[in-house]
């Protein structure tokens, strides 16, 4: 059947008929008869989804968009109250790498739960100068806004926390966080089953396939999940710097949830030691015996909460400022906690019912004449080995699933280790016959080298559930060339995707591959669909409204 469209006449603007149009062609794919799994284990008949409760009215965050700068996302949120205002001074990616969301970060630091104000990576120094400004000039706890919308606006808590209002009194009373859930606090020691390189001899990054085995856990996950991982610090790293501090290791100390260990235990298993808290630092500055030692980190916290100090880690500091030498108990209780780390699951439970996979870049770079290695990749693919055991819980996804209709167009995102929830994806749909169309985007350094689950893929079109496969490879020619191109080469096809209803997903780096994916897809629509700019945007904006456009970014 085909699928109408409205009339050029319809007194709609462009882009509300161009929204429209797609927004019919993913409701009409629904209604075709049969009976269709949702792809949650529910069964609907006849394309018709089953009846749900209405969800509440969210409350409208305008400066909650990642292409507008940061004077003009606080400007939108003046006169909110202060906890959006801090929100609107955050990069909008809700990326998930600082534990929380936007929204749930802002709201932690609000409340006084969190006091790190350098975790959103994706906004750098420039939003963590602005947070200990505003968190510096606040004079009294903020009036919490009884608009009759929840703390939360109906989203949960990255980490599992949540603020709740009673009341009408002023100030409002704020109770304390419910407790990490259960999955969190208590995560299931799983054996490492594999670890495999995924890029080959020649390529200038290491990717593994991780395979963690669930048998027994009792856990279960669904494609677009997250696995969370805690890891341990490397035990190296750890005793060289016992030796700066001249400690041996073996001293009492605490940790963050109150227990008494050794301090080398401590800092392998508890605490972060690869990044500055300004807690820390100022522990240092006060304990540093050298005046001058002293001012320049006083001035350092003062002026440049996470420039310098961003990338420098316990041993930096240590070896910089050899007067500070605070006693190891009070050191170590100023390290920020060691926090897990999510990684987007690369499997599907129909496809591997017992196992859960990853797809991990391994992290090492060298600075300062030293090389750096990234906490979590090393632990899983040099210090773990096949039958040992990971701590991991399942962080479930909030929204970025494949669309509950098989036979909805999809279009994916996913360059690098971005990729990740895509391979999850196809599993997904050729494990229950999906009909509908996928278009993969993919893209890396080098084709030799570097083209992950290639034969998967190559696979996955000969047998039809992958349509399309497009890739970029930067390094192949003298002109670099990245996914962001390859959708504006193909931006007419691109866009008739959209108009048949398809979903667009994005997964990847946050700094920079998401803003430009964004940026091309926003002048697609405003070519293709001969809008305005400001047509564009409120389109890509329906676009998220309905969930058809959705991002997992780190």
């Amino acid at each position: 059947m085909a699928i109408p469209v409205l009339p050029e006449s319809a007194p709609f603007t462009s882009a509300q008929r161009a929204w429209l149009n797609g927004f019919f062609a993913g409701m009409l794919g629904l209604d075709r008869g049969g009976v269709h799994s949702n792809g949650h284990g529910a069964v609907t008949t006849g394309g018709h989804r089953p009846v749900v409760a209405a969800p509440a009215a969210e409350e409208p965050f305008p400066w909650h968009d990642p292409a507008l700068s940061m004077a003009e996302r606080l400007q939108l949120a003046e006169g909110k109250p202060f906890e959006r205002v801090l929100m609107a001074a955050m990069a909008q990616l809700d990326c998930g790498a600082c534990g929380y969301q936007c929204q749930t970060y802002a709201e932690a630091i609000a409340s006084g739960q969190e006091t790190d104000l350098t975790k959103c990576a994706p906004g750098g120094k420039d939003t963590a100068r602005k947070l200990k400004e505003l968190v510096t000039g606040r004079k009294s706890l903020p009036q919490v806004a009884t608009n009759g919308h929840s703390a939360t606006n109906g989203h949960g808590a990255a980490n599992g926390s949540t603020v709740q209002v009673h009341g009408a009194t002023s100030p409002a009373a704020v109770l304390p966080p419910k407790p990490i859930p259960s999955d969190r606090k208590n995560p299931y020691p799983a054996p490492l089953l594999k670890c495999h390189p995924l890029t080959r001899n020649g390529s200038e990054k290491d990717v593994r396939f991780v395979a963690i085995n669930l048998k027994g856990s009792g856990l279960t996950y669904e494609v677009g999940d997250a696995l969370g991982v805690y890891p341990e610090n490397c035990p190296d790293f750890v005793e060289t710097i016992l030796r700066a501090l001249g400690a041996r290791g073996d001293e009492l100390v605490t940790t963050p949830d109150g227990r008494t260990v050794l301090s080398y235990d401590a800092l392998v298993r508890d605490y972060t030691i690869t990044r500055i808290n300004e807690r820390f630092a100022a522990l240092l500055a006060e304990s540093a015996t050298d005046p001058s030692e002293a001012s320049t980190l006083k001035a350092l916290l003062d002026n440049d909460p996470a420039g310098v100090l961003e990338w420098w880690d316990v041993l930096d500091l240590l070896e910089q400022f050899p007067s500070a030498r605070p006693p190891v108990p009070e050191m170590v209780a100023a390290l920020a906690p060691l926090q897990p780390r999510l990684y987007s699951i690369s499997s599907s439970l129909k496809t591997h019912p017992e196992e859960v996979h990853l797809t991990v870049g391994v992290v090492r770079y060298t600075k300062a004449s030293r090389m750096r290695k990234g906490v979590a990749s090393t632990f899983l693919t040099e210090l773990v080995r096949p039958r040992q055991r990971v701590k991991v819980f399942v962080h479930p996804s909030h929204g970025f699933r494949p669309p509950a209709d098989g036979d909805t167009p999809i279009i994916m995102v996913g360059p690098g280790t971005g990729i990740a929830p895509f391979r999850a994806f196809l599993e997904e749909r050729a494990a229950v016959g999906a009909r509908g169309k996928s278009w993969l985007l993919f893209g890396d350094q080098r084709r030799e080298f570097d083209f992950l689950y290639r034969e998967e893929l190559e696979g996955y079109l000969k047998q039809g559930t992958l349509t399309r496969l497009d890739t970029a490879f930067s390094r192949d020619q003298p002109q670099k060339v990245y996914v962001q191109h390859r959708m504006r080469e193909n931006g007419a096809e691109l866009w008739a995707w959209l108009q048949q209803g398809a979903h667009f997903y994005v997964c990847g780096d946050a700094r920079r591959m998401a803003l430009d994916v964004d940026h091309a897809l926003h002048a697609i629509v405003e070519e293709q669909g001969e809008m305005s700019a400001e047509a564009a945007k409120e389109y890509v904006k329906e676009l998220s409204k309905a969930k058809r456009y959705q991002r997992d970014v780190y």
